[in-house]
């Protein structure tokens, strides 16, 4: 089967086809069109299969990664949501939490509510919070919020009451009554996050309600349109829970896809550094806009929460940290002359002043082609020319501020975007009590092996694993994801024997729903893998910790406080002896393999090698000599001593003077600190 994975990035959409039984592999990038992101799928597949002569018939899977959903909750282009709940909770959203990002702030901000005052409606019932009826929802009140609706005519409806998680009845009603009676996108908050805390809880939905309209919209455009050109193939799309979702079962699950993007990235990192024997590793997907680090030892992490530009979400993400730190990066300078280095963009369009498509800031890019580490002629495998003469006056006008040369101008550029990536590998690692000297760096992105090496040098990382195709990694990490379904439900029940059985059922329950949900996706039953989860505290905390279980344990009590004791040490470094236990909220994952992606030497081209020479700039501003290969033409344990450089059609990798590197029989190429042998 011809399995083809797609990632949508900000400045190139990455596409990778394996054939699952022979393990060929073929590659493919095209601009992306921020407008339509299903306009440069649908192209970038379309030519791929033109260039390597596959019928598309043949191919039987589509997986898609995109960042629909993330730029929606980025620049606020949602729906327009009107939020029921329970009379008296309308201003739940902006209450919110009393966490602070700065706390030292005179003057602390947060997001403004996704949800404006006048469209929130209070409707007047109650629950228990053991979920008993206080106040009956009548039907004179559903009447009342339905005429409500239709007087501001949103494009969507949130539900959330008051202890829903315990019992949904009424929001199950009033969720029916706006379906028939408005017809627009509706979710309630038992289903979409059927847990405790009111906040969380609501905050969620109303993202699912306000992402809702436009990711499903997407998706049926992309799927109708993939239909034509592919349609043998089911297209599945990447959760931000690093597994996969068929697109025919996306509806109210938007909020799943908030960093579906991203996902991809520390999936295939991790995949390649697995294959590779690797179990420290600190993924780094550097594009064109963006740089997603995760650092992982043994597994991949799945948080139970996330936050997407200061929106919380209560829903499984992969742990990746993200920065404005790319290739298209802009270098700008503040009111007292300091020169920094994004978040701004010049994305795929303008993109940066080389790409002479009317850009005309100094990016990173343009930096690294001043300072011969790009070659000109040989960008995107020579399907892109770089201008150095655009890049060079845009260099130049910096540098005249600066009062400095284009060079130095160049390599400073350099320096703060390393030095900004740097410091988020420290807060994912470092500030977390590990130590990144006993990781391997894993980079990719399009521009991620090209300062490779200077993020190393800081951090004192003596090995870099490149990837086959790092450029195309994230597309990679897609077809190698798993579907995957997460469900919970909060018990809060104290931690006693005579609960456990409570909590076996609970964990039952779930298990069962987690099946039906990837039966419905054409699982086999068999062939799905279950992992239980619970989050537990000591009585009278606010926070919880997730612990793991055995699944269909006889001794969820003992194990579970075992585990938690274990997890809280090493967390805070202490425990509490003698305080009571509580268990929180249940957790059941349920994954099967959705394609078999085989590990295959790769056909090298073993004609007369590919060597020139090119001069770099190196800290200092002196020049060095560099050999410049390609690395389709490298051979299998084939030493390459720095400094060089390592051409390819989707990135360039530098190896700087004091490191070496050597191809590996996977495809990979291993880089090494020459001083650490």
């Amino acid at each position: 089967m011809k399995v083809i994975g797609v990632d949508v990035g900000g400045t190139f959409t990455d596409i990778i086809m394996i054939d699952s039984e022979t393990g060929e592999q073929y590659v493919h990038k095209v601009p992306s069109t921020p407008e339509s992101q299903d306009i440069a799928v649908t192209k970038g597949i379309s030519e791929l299969l033109s260039t390597i002569n596959v019928t598309a018939s043949d191919v039987g899977l589509i997986v898609h990664g995109t960042t629909v959903a993330t730029n929606a909750m980025l620049e606020r282009k949602g729906a327009k949501v009107c939020l029921l709940t329970t009379s008296g909770l309308e201003d739940v959203l902006e209450i919110g939490r009393q966490n602070r990002d700065n706390i030292y702030s005179l003057r602390p901000t947060r997001p403004s509510p996704l949800v404006d005052r006048d469209k929130r409606i209070g409707i007047k019932e109650r629950m228990s919070a053991t979920g008993e009826t206080l106040q009956p929802l009548e039907e004179e009140e559903i009447e009342r919020g339905v005429r409500r609706l239709r007087e501001i005519n949103p494009d969507s409806v949130a539900i959330s009451f008051l202890f829903s998680f315990q019992n949904p009845e009424h929001e199950q009603r009033i969720l029916r009554a706006v379906e028939d009676k408005i017809g627009c996108y509706a979710v309630a908050s038992s289903n979409v996050l059927p847990e405790f805390r009111e906040y969380e809880r609501t905050s969620t939905t109303v993202l699912e309600a306000y992402l809702g309209p436009l990711v499903n919209g997407y998706l049926g455009r992309l799927d109708a349109s993939l239909r034509e050109t592919c349609p043998n193939a089911n297209l599945t799309v990447m959760q931000s829970n690093g597994g996969t979702l068929l697109c025919s079962q996306a509806h109210g699950r938007a909020v799943g896809l908030a960093i579906s993007g991203l996902a991809g990235g520390a999936v295939g990192g991790w995949e390649v550094a697995n294959r590779a024997g690797i179990q420290n590793a600190i993924t780094l997907d550097m594009g064109g806009t963006s740089c997603d680090i995760s650092a992982i030892s043994g597994r991949i992490v799945v948080r139970s929460d996330n936050d997407v530009g200061g929106l919380p979400i209560r829903t499984p993400s992969v742990d990746v940290k993200t920065i404005g730190a790319g290739g298209g990066s802009i270098a700008w300078l503040d009111e007292v002359g300091i020169l920094h280095v994004g978040p701004q963009s010049a994305g795929a369009d303008p993109g940066p002043a080389s790409y002479n498509k009317g850009g005309d800031d100094a990016t990173v890019t343009d930096a690294n082609l001043l300072i011969g580490r790009l070659n000109p002629e040989y960008f995107l495998g020579g399907r892109v020319k770089l201008d150095v003469g655009k890049a060079t006056r845009a260099m130049s006008r910096l540098a005249e501020t600066l009062d400095t040369s284009t060079e130095e101008a160049a390599l400073g550029i350099v320096r703060i975007s390393t030095w900004n990536m740097v410091q988020a590998i420290r807060e994912v690692t470092v500030e977390r009590g590990r130590d990144p000297r006993q990781f391997h760096l894993v980079p990719f992105g399009g521009a991620g092996p090209t300062q490779a090496a200077d993020i190393a040098e800081a951090l004192g990382i003596n090995e870099i694993l490149i990837p086959p195709y790092p450029g195309i990694t994230s597309a990679y990490g897609l077809i190698c994801a798993d579907l995957r379904v997460d469900v919970m439900r909060s018990v809060l029940l104290p931690h006693k024997q005579e609960y456990e059985e409570v909590i076996q059922e609970t964990m039952a329950e779930l298990s069962l729903d987690a099946t039906k949900q990837l039966e419905a996706q054409g699982v086999e039953r068999d062939n799905i893998v279950f992992e239980w989860k619970i989050d537990m505290r000591y009585a009278g905390q606010s926070h919880e910790l997730e612990v793991q279980l055995p699944v269909k344990s006889k001794r969820i009590a003992d194990i579970s406080v075992e585990s938690f004791e274990h997890a809280h040490m090493q967390a805070y470094g202490y425990v509490l002896t003698g305080r009571a236990v509580e268990w929180v909220t249940a957790r059941v994952t349920a994954s099967a393999s959705q394609s078999k992606v085989t590990n295959t030497e790769p056909a090298y081209n073993k004609d007369e090698q590919h060597r020139t020479e090119r001069e770099v700039l190196v800290e200092g501003g002196r020049s060095v000599v560099a050999n410049v290969l390609r690395r389709e033409k490298l051979l299998v344990d084939q030493h390459v001593i720095g400094p060089a450089i390592i051409e390819q059609m989707d990135t360039t990798t530098y190896i700087a003077p004091n490191w070496s590197a050597i191809q590996r029989s996977d495809g990979s190429i291993l880089v090494r600190r020459k001083d650490s042998d």
